[in-house]
């Protein structure tokens, strides 16, 4: 063999090599690739369906409770119901005994890392209204029960929950937009 047939081996083995080195760094690319957009989509999805759980279970039911209380409450305030009196101070309860239950038992679908002031306001004042004004025979807060900070309506609390709802709404859309969810 002589020195051209030798050096064209070298090139000729060379080349192999370099050809499987070119596919197995493409092979190793793809594959990571692929793993980094299976994540991406998981991470997305698990996302869309959290948000998803937090307006379904959590906030959306708050959200409309309180939009209904905004409407029936000054009525109510006002005289305007008093013929079913009790009706509404037993719907109220009902309505606050169900919020208390969710706040407590969908913990883990509120936003951020901390249990807000104002679910622990709004379970406070509740509480004691609930305490009070669903007694038959004197349905009301006593002024020095009612004048407590612990005891007043928390608007904070209402606040809290529409601002919250419409970001998660917001962001929920955002979500389906971009991942072409319906």
């Amino acid at each position: 063999m002589d020195w051209v047939q030798v050096a064209g081996i070298i090139v000729a083995g060379g080349l192999g090599i370099s050809g499987i080195f070119k596919f197995s760094s493409e092979k190793v690319i793809e594959t990571a690739l692929k793993k980094a957009i299976h994540r991406e989509q998981l991470l997305a999805e698990a996302d869309l369906i959290f948000r998803q759980q937090q307006l379904g279970e959590l906030y959306g039911p708050l959200y409309a409770t309180l939009k209904l209380n905004s409407q029936l409450y000054p009525l109510w305030i006002d005289g305007k119901l008093s013929e079913v009196n009790q009706d509404v101070i037993d719907l109220f309860r009902q309505q606050n005994d169900e919020m208390v239950h969710l706040l407590k038992t969908k913990a883990h679908l509120i936003e951020g890392a901390q249990f807000p002031p104002e679910f622990i306001e709004y379970m406070t004042s509740v509480t004691v209204w609930g305490m009070y004004c669903t007694r038959p025979d004197s349905p009301y807060i006593p002024d020095e029960i009612a004048q407590l900070e612990q005891v007043r309506w928390p608007k904070e609390f209402e606040d809290y929950v529409y601002e919250t709802t419409e970001n998660l709404k917001a962001e929920l859309n955002r979500l389906r937009r971009k991942y072409r969810v319906k």
